[in-house]
């Protein structure tokens, strides 16, 4: 069966981590999973990552990377799901929404951007504070600052309103706990999804 999950939060929510586990739990259990992250290894992610590194970018610069960048990752999750595989997604247009949105890009603008890319069937939003968050980060980009990420998580809690046209499942999650909580939550979420589906 072909499954689009996304998984989205502000950094050291923990959704590389849960990523992780949810592709373990659905490999043992026979099916055919893609686990994929943006931004993704191209060029335009490349230099996502090295501006990020360096804070030499204007929020114009940043968004129109992402978008190059997504728009070559969305050719490969439609052909995954083609294939029949559950894909899992470590963020998506969504974080744009979140970040992209706290630097000043219009939301509006966006969503018009990303309409026409395939649309997930389940979003995790993974919510905690951010000094927790903070608390968490070995390494941190230029832009991960208690205020930014205030900015950026009150986004994220708004995003089932932004998003109030969407057809999938929005689930926020508290991240705040022990990972294996947290994982056990996504599971239920996703094995009653499989359920339907079979």
């Amino acid at each position: 069966m072909c499954l689009f999950i996304v998984i989205e939060g502000i950094d050291g929510s923990g959704k590389t981590t849960q990523a992780k586990m949810l592709f373990k739990k659905l490999i043992r259990r026979g099916y055919r999973v893609a686990l994929l992250a943006e931004p993704t290894g191209s060029v335009y992610g490349r230099k996502i990552r090295e501006k990020l590194r360096e804070g030499n970018y204007t929020a114009e610069e940043l968004y129109e990377l992402f978008v190059k960048d997504r728009m070559l990752n969305a050719k490969n999750i439609q052909s995954l799901l083609r294939w029949g595989y559950i894909v899992i997604l470590d963020r998506y247009y969504i974080s744009t929404i979140a970040y992209q949105g706290a630097q000043g890009i219009p939301i509006d603008r966006i969503l018009n951007d990303h309409k026409n890319l395939p649309q997930p069937d389940i979003i995790i939003i993974l919510d905690i504070d951010p000094v927790t968050a903070l608390g968490r980060l070995k390494k941190k980009d230029t832009f991960e600052t208690r205020e930014f990420l205030e900015r950026v998580r009150e986004i994220y809690l708004r995003i089932p309103e932004i998003l109030k046209n969407f057809d999938g499942q929005i689930e926020v999650i508290n991240a705040d706990r022990d990972p294996e909580a947290v994982g056990e939550d996504i599971w239920k979420m996703v094995r009653d999804r499989i359920s339907c589906g079979e």
